[in-house]
């Protein structure tokens, strides 16, 4: 039995998670370049490149997509508790996304969905209210099948892999109530 115990890992020591630490980091240095190298260029004159909401908002989505993704709640989540691993996904899909969202300007929106092009021809596809829910609901519950879950449990990558799914389903699912453009 004691060897058993040890065998469990101790979710209070902590442990590294570069790829959320190269996520989060990637999301800031890509939102400094949007604001502070792009929005000059194309702003113009006079026009705040983004608002104080918008930054409140874009610092709140990325210190909740840490927090919930990062030593210790992720730890908690895999291997302890599987109600922290349920609000752990409550998280990424229905705070952090839309948040995202609101902190978006709606210049930077529209050179992201490259406006009349196939891009934008996609996203609206993708991000239609039926499709998005569907796609989303679908994901969701082919993600918390036992099998899955199992392969989840026993791949880091796919694991990682399967958060990414859900978060960008939930970006779409999200896009009709607070998209930055209201065209989408």
């Amino acid at each position: 039995v004691t060897a058993l115990l040890a065998a469990i890992p101790d979710p209070w020591r902590w442990q590294a998670h570069p790829e959320v630490w190269f996520l989060v980091v990637a999301i800031v240095a890509l939102g400094w370049w949007a604001t502070r190298v792009i929005g000059p260029r194309v702003v113009p004159v006079g026009e705040p490149i983004s608002t104080p909401f918008q930054r409140r908002a874009f610092v709140a989505a990325t210190v909740l997509l840490l927090v919930s993704a990062d030593w210790p709640v992720h730890d908690i989540a895999e291997a302890h508790l599987y109600a922290v691993h349920m609000v752990q996904h409550m998280v990424i899909t229905f705070i952090v996304p839309p948040l995202f969202l609101l902190a978006m300007p709606a210049w930077l929106a529209r050179l992201l969905v490259l406006e009349g092009g196939r891009g934008s021809r996609i996203l609206r596809r993708l991000a239609h209210p039926v499709v998005a829910g569907v796609l989303f609901n679908a994901l969701t519950a082919l993600t918390h099948w036992s099998g899955v879950v199992q392969w989840s449990f026993d791949s880091g990558a796919f694991h990682y892999s399967v958060h990414l799914l859900l978060f960008v389903s939930a970006l779409l699912m999200w896009v009709p109530v607070v998209a930055p453009l209201p065209e989408l």
